[in-house]
């Protein structure tokens, strides 16, 4: 079984990489809301080729959004997980 102490290291690298990738999210929010915006500007000026365009990069960040979703969701549960093994292991 694994030390408190090496539990408690492992406990904060894995909420520092939750916060990074939570911080990865909300920029990748912002930057599909900016792109949301130029989308609908083009559209309303009826620009096709800036809206193809648009629609491409709004992709590509969306896809590379929900990764970063995914790999947060990933470490926050390994955060409870850990913490429930150090209450356990300090129960001992």
């Amino acid at each position: 079984m694994e030390s408190v102490s090496r539990l408690n290291v492992t406990l904060s690298e894995t909420e520092y990489r939750f916060r990074r990738a939570c911080e990865q999210v909300i920029l990748l929010n912002n930057k599909l809301k900016d792109l949301q915006v130029r989308y609908d500007r083009a559209r309303r000026d009826e620009l096709r080729p800036f809206r193809y365009n648009i629609r491409l990069r709004m992709s590509v960040a969306e896809g590379v959004r929900n990764s970063y979703y995914q790999y947060a969701h990933q470490k926050a549960e390994e955060v409870l997980s850990l913490r429930n093994k150090i209450r356990n292991t300090a129960r001992v």
